[in-house]
């Protein structure tokens, strides 16, 4: 039991995060007074250390509950505020849109008024130029609550996950001459140095692939060719994921075991560069978990402990949902990838029974396995959000996988090296090459007939049946894997 202690404690905080997301207060006490009743129940009948690791997870599935209720009724119960000015600090980076440009804001003054602790989404003019941390002047603007554009989509609880309480349209912003984040404006300028080093030696549309790669987001991608990448099921490859950050972070370690460092002390190489890379991306909620993961998994490592790579998963959700309960509910990404995540490590177990090939061909294997057990977790769940099915998703994720640690790993070192003169025109070029080669792919399977099935009638219970059905599938497995194993040490 203690070695699943770590788990089982925040599966019962998730499981109040996922309760909470769904129920008021009035739900939450009576849930309280059951469980309760329930916990007391047991203080009879049981033994006294059962019954405190009971009433332990209790008070964990409560805490979880409390901070989901408490934050979603928070937000839902914000006021509209007029004539509000004063100075705030950027949040991120502008998107620009066709029309106009959005931008997040930091209220920090508001010349003797309470500012809202909330974050601001100002629409503003597509021409100015706002960068993450500047200090601006804004106002007097009227804050607005977010509008409900769709009944099957709650906008308002959408951005409220991100931090963003209100609106303002048509809001006087002037930039202050000094700025106020020199983090902040540090990470801008290291953006903008990668975004120029990587467009001096790639062309375009390479160059924008190889943006996405690092910095995340296919907003430089031509739109028919982000097209094609979500027709094919690729467009996961141009998102900051646990993918990158595992490609990055045991690339750093490496490299402090080729510097000829001992492991813990390579260790902190690629602990201080996760973290800074997790920073440098803007920290999207799949990044910090990708890098709350490594660094558990190195922390572990540090201290000679091995951890239980499904409980560092699971530890990893719960901190993130302690910080901010809302992405359960309202953050696809956040369910997209911890579904993603939790396939290769539940699906271990089976794969390791296809281990037995040369080397070369079981490298494509388990490529086909992995992508199969994520395809098999995630899909259900994409059909509910988005309605579409690439029927090419499988094939296209062995194929061009493989070509994404290579073309990452070849865009830092553009970045890292482009200074060089003759050096940066040499990985330039190689890199331009397997992006080029990734990009053809692209095209070609988004070519394919059927390449982009849709599929409207697709149901919660049918999603339950789906993955009801896989989890007895890969329990059976483990259980025939534990007897193989128990018959061959016979």
């Amino acid at each position: 039991m203690r070695r699943f202690a770590l788990l089982i404690s925040s599966g019962a905080f998730s499981s109040g995060i996922a309760f909470g997301s769904f129920a008021g207060w009035d739900e939450a006490r009576v849930w309280i007074l059951v469980c309760t009743g329930i916990a007391v129940t047991l203080c009879l009948v049981f033994r006294r250390e059962s019954v405190l690791f009971v009433v332990w997870l209790g008070m964990c599935a409560f805490g979880g509950m409390f901070l989901a209720v408490h934050e979603g009724e928070y937000y839902r119960a914000l006021e509209e505020q007029n004539n509000v000015q004063g100075v705030g600090v950027v949040r991120g980076e502008m998107s620009i849109g066709a029309l106009d440009a959005r931008l997040v804001l930091s209220a920090s003054d508001c010349e003797g008024h309470i500012c809202p602790k909330e974050n601001i989404l100002f629409r503003t003019s597509q021409y100015e130029t706002f960068t993450d941390g500047m200090r601006v002047y804004f106002g007097p603007c009227n804050l607005k609550r977010p509008e409900q554009f769709d009944p099957n989509f709650d906008y308002p609880m959408y951005l409220a996950k991100e931090g963003i309480g209100f609106v303002a349209t048509r809001c006087p912003i002037t930039r202050i001459p000094t700025r106020g984040d020199w983090f902040g404006a540090g990470l801008h300028a290291t953006r903008v140095f990668i975004a120029s080093m990587i467009g001096k030696w790639i062309p375009e549309p390479e160059a924008g692939l190889a943006r996405g790669l690092i910095l995340g987001g296919s907003d430089e991608l031509p739109e028919t060719l982000v097209r094609d990448f979500r027709t094919v099921g690729l467009s996961h490859i141009v998102a900051v994921s646990g993918y990158n950050i595992s490609v990055l972070a045991g690339g750093l370690f490496l490299v402090g075991i080729g510097l000829g460092w001992y492991r813990k002390r390579a260790v902190w190489i690629a602990l201080l560069g996760t973290v800074l890379f997790v920073f440098l991306v803007g920290a999207p909620a799949s990044a910090v978990r990708a890098a709350l993961v490594a660094l558990v998994g190195f922390g572990a490592l540090l201290v000679s402990r091995p951890v239980p790579s499904m409980s560092i998963l699971c530890f990893a959700a719960a901190l993130m949902l302690m910080g901010n309960p809302l992405l359960l509910r309202y953050d696809i990404g956040f369910q997209l990838s911890f579904l993603a995540t939790f396939a290769i490590l539940f699906s271990a177990p089976w794969r390791s029974r296809f281990q037995k090939f040369h080397w070369f061909i079981g490298y494509f294997i388990e490529a086909f396995l992995i992508t199969f057990s994520v395809l098999l977790f995630v899909t259900p769940l994409t059909l509910v959000y988005f309605g579409t099915l690439s029927p090419y998703a499988l094939f296209a994720n062995v194929i061009a996988l493989p070509l994404v640690p290579i073309t990452f790993l070849l865009s830092l070192l553009v970045v890292l090296l482009g200074w060089i003169p003759g050096i940066g025109a040499l990985i330039g070029w190689i890199a331009y090459g397997t992006l080029h080669g990734l990009i053809v792919i692209v095209e070609i399977m988004a070519r394919f007939p059927g390449a982009n099935a849709s599929f409207s009638s697709v149901r919660w219970w049918m999603i339950a049946l789906w993955y009801g059905n896989c989890f007895l599938f890969l329990l059976w497995q483990r259980r025939l894997l534990r007897k193989s194993e128990e018959t061959e040490m016979i």
